[in-house]
């Protein structure tokens, strides 16, 4: 009998794919952009999220035996969908080579200063792949762990940090308007659901009881964004106005201000591994979308050859952090952009297909 992913597996991934922006991505940008009024920037990429998040819930349940790829081939035709698949390619490498690099660059910041950039991203790239070749049952089972380790260190840290909680720092309140927050909100959206739409190369019907995958998604979404909405809180109440745009990773240096019960201290990372593991399932969940995309069936050759694609591009053209910074605020949100598009074209595409079939 074939093993089927339970609704909560599928969810934990879907989660982990969302919280895994708020390791430098998303509060990096959101910050640049509004300062101290960048959690109004969560709130604001909330709601606006909800909109991806119906796109992919009608995709996801319109003909449930197939993966996104063959979905464009029955909506398009087989010419126009091809090249449809084709087309999303360069964008799933865009992330996958970001986050390897955002991940890379964190852990050699914060961990092994002294270790060489290329291997920490080498060593990253060949455990994704690893998760990435044991097949999607084992890229949700895994995440499913670790969104249970995740939410219990997001616990810990919260519980550690409230003494700390400072809400007078967050005044004043829209210092400049609601323009700025609007902006980042809009990135956030962005960076929140840009990953999740990797999670349709998976066929509904291979999901136990998928009646009420809907439902799991929905829940998942909200959970994720209380989470990423507290953190963002949190952070700002906790560093205050200046501090705050002066870090590259400020939820990671809140960490630092952690004191459980006044005598466990320094254990942020320990709580920080919480982002290598979510930034890990993207990467996995990069490779997989891509293979899938290249070739339908599963591929280990394939998924080796993007792997050290992923390697060299992340590499090279990302020379040091700071070229890296700068992509993010100026480039980054625009090459994130035509996702949704596509995504946004695929579903009147299948609207469409469905009212006139």
């Amino acid at each position: 009998m074939k093993i089927k992913i339970t609704n909560i597996e599928i969810s934990s991934t879907m989660f982990l794919l969302i919280f895994s922006c708020t390791l430098g991505l998303a509060p990096f940008i959101s910050i640049k952009i509004s300062g101290i009024d960048s959690y109004f920037s969560v709130l604001f990429g909330s709601i606006l999220g909800l909109i991806p998040l119906c796109i992919i819930l009608y995709l996801f349940n319109y003909q449930i035996d197939k993966p996104i790829n063959e979905k464009n081939k029955i909506i398009f035709g087989k010419t126009v969908g091809t090249i449809i698949n084709y087309l999303t390619i360069p964008f799933l490498f865009i992330l996958g080579i970001t986050y390897l690099f955002n991940l890379g660059n964190f852990v050699i910041s914060q961990y092994l200063t002294n270790t060489p950039l290329l291997i920490i991203i080498i060593v990253i790239s060949l455990t994704s792949l690893f998760i990435a070749n044991k097949g999607i049952k084992v890229i949700t089972k895994t995440s499913s762990i670790y969104s249970i380790i995740i939410i219990i260190v997001f616990l810990i840290a919260v519980l550690g940090l409230s003494k700390e909680i400072k809400l007078d720092s967050l005044k004043p309140i829209l210092e400049f308007g609601l323009k700025k927050p609007l902006i980042a909100g809009l990135v956030n959206t962005l960076s929140f659901t840009s990953p999740i739409y990797t999670i349709l190369f998976i066929p509904k019907k291979e999901i136990e009881n998928n009646t009420k995958t809907k439902k799991y998604f929905i829940i998942t979404y909200l959970i994720s964004m209380i989470i990423i909405f507290t953190i963002a809180i949190v952070t700002s109440s906790i560093l205050g106005k200046y501090l705050l745009q002066t870090y590259q990773y400020p939820v990671y240096i809140t960490l630092k201000r952690i004191s459980l019960f006044n005598f466990i201290d320094r254990i942020e990372n320990f709580l920080s591994f919480q982002w290598i593991l979510s930034g890990i399932t993207v990467i996995a969940m990069t490779i997989y979308s891509v293979s899938k995309n290249i070739k339908n069936k599963e591929s280990k050759l394939i998924n080796f050859i993007i792997t050290i694609l992923m390697i060299i591009l992340s590499y090279l053209l990302f020379k040091n952090n700071t070229s890296f910074n700068e992509y993010l605020y100026t480039i980054y949100p625009y090459l994130l952009l035509p996702i949704p598009i596509i995504y946004v074209i695929i579903f009147i595409g299948a609207v469409i297909k469905k009212k006139y079939k």
